[in-house]
């Protein structure tokens, strides 16, 4: 965004409003068997979430529909807060996964549900509710999935992780086109020598990144301290792992796409975050010393008490208006039309110009110059997909738009 006011500047931009991004979070989160393993937990979850109030809630590890309805009613429509909504409940034979979402910026379009060897992974479509979608024909979507991986060092439970993993990636793979993907949850990975590791990341052609690039063999190594999420605890509490922070079993997996606006979102760089890890507690509880004051004292004691899992946390910024529309103060506006790739033009009088327009990238260079069509549009589809700065130097007029 810096960089984009920077190239405003140099061409001296007068008469357009400048196009708006809105940030949104993500979190991902187990919940150690809620609520069959003490129901009163909820109160600390509700510390958590009031803190981190995510947008997108990806949870593992429920144990019934009242839980989590528990987990909607009781932690996240809180203390004036009523626009969370939720995912259906599906029952399964094992633990279930949920999906919440702030109604505010997200609808969901539909879920499925993704059968394994051992226990559903959900699929989410999520729309984002941009400040144009009451008159155009589209918007900005996200595919979110949510997996509980096989626990276990042994080699069947390897081999068994990554069955789980190409069962994902199949389907994925079998969906057709997808566009800012996110995958979250527990993977109970204890390196990324695993196979399922590289099943996540680059089977079936569907590729996936760690935000974070951090691959290596996390279990029982100090020099991950600050990327472990489990255990928070040194002894059991609600029949949760012991054993202190030395693994890293949770994460957050994005699309490629998210990392260079590929469709109208991206990841925004060092935001993702092992909620409440601040990198000094390896082998130890959350709670110990030295005090962990990357969240208020408070906060991390509900941490403790609620998991034996810290939750993973990321930010993604998305375009608010998904056409691009801008209007300047002469009475011209345009907007960028993702289904035929053009910048349409309209105009409230006649105006006698050139109807020469340029088209730059965010490093300032002209990528593409001509003149629009007798119906008042410029086609853009030989760019690569990107942010770019249509300009109309006779009218003093400048659009950005993400391609």
């Amino acid at each position: 965004m810096k960089n984009l006011i920077l190239i405003i500047a140099c061409f001296s931009f007068v008469s357009a409003k400048s196009q708006t991004t809105e940030t949104f979070s993500v979190m991902a989160y187990n919940l150690l068997k809620f609520p069959q393993e003490n129901s009163g937990r909820v109160s600390d979850l509700k510390i958590v979430l009031q803190e981190a109030l995510p947008d997108i809630l990806m949870v593992c590890e429920l144990t019934s529909a009242s839980g989590a309805n528990a987990v909607l009613s009781d932690a996240l429509n809180q203390d004036g807060i009523t626009y969370y909504e939720k995912s259906v409940y599906v029952p399964g034979t094992d633990t279930e996964n949920m999906l919440y979402y702030n109604s505010n910026k997200f609808g969901l379009k539909e879920q499925h549900e993704i059968s394994t060897s051992l226990r559903d992974i959900n699929e989410y479509v999520l729309y984002y509710k941009s400040d144009d979608i009451a008159t155009t024909t589209d918007t900005t979507f996200f595919y979110v999935y949510v997996c509980h991986l096989k626990a276990g060092s042994t080699a069947s439970d390897i081999t068994w992780r990554d069955e789980i993993a190409t069962s994902l990636k199949q389907y994925m793979a079998n969906r057709g086109p997808l566009e800012n993907v996110l995958i979250g949850g527990d993977f109970n990975l204890y390196g990324s020598s695993e196979p399922s590791w590289n099943t996540l990341l680059n089977g079936e052609g569907i590729t996936m990144l760690d935000p974070i690039s951090t691959s290596g063999e996390w279990h029982d190594d100090w020099g991950y301290a600050d990327v472990h999420t489990q255990s928070t605890r040194t002894v059991s509490v609600d029949n949760g792992a012991s054993g202190g922070l030395d693994d890293r079993f949770d994460f957050i997996f994005i699309s490629p796409d998210l990392q260079n606006w590929g469709h109208q979102a991206k990841y925004v760089d060092g935001t993702y975050w092992a909620y409440g890890q601040d990198g000094n507690h390896f082998n130890d509880s959350l709670t110990d010393a030295p005090t962990n004051t990357s969240l208020s004292w408070t906060v991390i004691q509900a941490l403790y008490d609620m998991s034996d899992h810290l939750p993973v946390y990321l930010e993604i910024e998305v375009q608010k208006t998904y056409n691009g529309v801008e209007d300047a103060a002469n009475g011209v506006s345009a907007f960028y039309n993702p289904k035929n790739k053009s910048v349409q033009f309209s105009f409230e009088l006649a105006i006698n110009w050139s109807r020469q327009v340029m088209v730059y990238d965010l490093s300032g260079k002209v990528v593409q110059q001509g003149l629009l069509s007798d119906d008042n549009r410029i086609s853009v589809n030989s760019l690569e997909n990107g942010i770019y700065i249509l300009k109309a130097h006779e009218l003093n007029f400048v659009l950005k738009f993400v391609k």
